[in-house]
């Protein structure tokens, strides 16, 4: 199964939009290094749609709650319902990573973006 999502300069990076691929709702992000990424549009807590959500990066800091130093900048996904937070590269949630969101191919094909099972 195959789907074109759009037009490759339609998606920039650090940015999503939600798709299909067959019965498959999907969300295709395009990270700051602009790697290509698809995920089930569904998150696994109440099945929010993850492309009505923020893409982002994860917080690291020091025991000081001011210190604060950004991670992973565009490649995180927040659930816009309860705030469950994804991988977009492996679709694992970062709260408990034995869970993952279901992953699709995704690649630029002839000046489109591609999205494959």
């Amino acid at each position: 199964m195959k789907a074109v999502v759009c037009a490759a300069d339609e998606l920039a990076k650090g940015h999503m939009r939600p798709a299909k691929l067959g019965p498959f709702p999907i969300v295709v992000v395009r990270t700051p290094d602009g790697s290509l990424f698809a995920l089930l549009d569904k998150c696994l807590h109440q099945g929010g749609p993850l492309s009505r959500g923020r893409l982002g990066a994860t917080s690291a800091g020091s025991e000081d709650v001011d210190d604060y130093r950004f991670e992973r900048s565009g490649e995180i996904l927040r659930c816009p319902w309860h705030g469950y937070e994804y991988d977009v590269r492996d679709g694992h949630l970062l709260a408990d990573p034995s869970r993952h969101l279901g992953t699709f191919t995704a690649r630029e094909e002839d000046g489109n973006i591609i999205v494959e099972r």
